[in-house]
């Protein structure tokens, strides 16, 4: 029986040697699987096993002399190096059994191709994500110019002033990129923490195992911090361009 079976039906007692009653038949447990969790959708923890002639004549109650009738039959090889031997040599066996000569009557597929079709499903939704949060980037960096270049015509005296006792344009466009750069970080950190947050609840209530990387942290952070001084270039350099004495008059 699976790991987890036997921890629900016994508990710490040792369950080999132990009896349980499968309608109204009982069976002797004799080993325990190690744990290894679900595939696919499929808890292998939770799984009984029993004989095949055992199973359909005591439990399924069907026997036939021609041989039980199965789904699924689960292959295991010693050497990886073997699979695609060992799976030539099983569509073969198929195909002397049921006598095939035309098209196959059953499918066979190794591990590794159900984890190629899985990286594929995984590439092609991490695709869809990139495009969504590109999009996403890229509206935000076209609010946080907005916001810097209203920022800039209000400021307008400010920076008339400046100008008028010595600051650069390079001070001017330094000081306006940083603003920019910090409105955007911050941003970015407080998105941080509402997904970790949401990491930290999906771990609590959920039996899924979560975990946030300090390297993904600096990243979207760093990420943000990016946008922020790509699309601050245009509102700075508007700013760094005004003229003093003009912005003076116009305040």
């Amino acid at each position: 029986m699976g790991s987890e079976v036997a921890e629900q039906l016994f508990g710490n007692t040792p369950p080999i040697g132990q009896y349980i009653r499968i309608k109204n038949s009982t069976f002797q447990v004799i080993g325990v699987m190690q744990a290894k969790g679900s595939s696919f959708g499929d808890n292998q923890d939770m799984n009984v096993y029993l004989p095949l002639t055992t199973m359909a004549n005591r439990i399924v109650g069907r026997s036939s002399p021609y041989g039980t009738k199965v789904t699924f039959i689960s292959v295991s090889i010693k050497d990886e190096s073997m699979m695609k031997a060992a799976q030539f040599q099983i569509e073969n066996l198929l195909r002397l059994r049921h006598k095939i000569t035309k098209e196959d009557d059953f499918t066979v597929r190794n591990q590794q191709d159900l984890m190629n079709t899985l990286g594929s499903i995984t590439g092609a939704l991490t695709l869809m994500l990139a495009f969504v949060a590109a999009i996403s980037l890229f509206v935000g960096g076209i609010g946080i110019m907005n916001i810097m270049l209203v920022s800039v015509t209000e400021r307008t005296k400010e920076i008339g002033l400046r100008k008028a006792i010595g600051a650069s344009q390079q001070d001017i466009l330094i000081q306006f990129m940083i603003e920019s750069v910090i409105l955007s970080a911050a941003g970015g950190a407080i998105g941080t923490a509402f997904g970790i947050s949401g990491v930290l609840l999906v771990a609590a209530f959920t039996p899924l195992q979560a975990s946030v990387s300090p390297v993904a942290i600096a990243l979207a952070v760093g990420v943000s911090g990016g946008i922020g001084l790509f699309f601050g270039v245009v509102p700075a350099k508007q700013a760094a361009k005004l003229d003093p004495i003009v912005a003076l008059r116009s305040a």
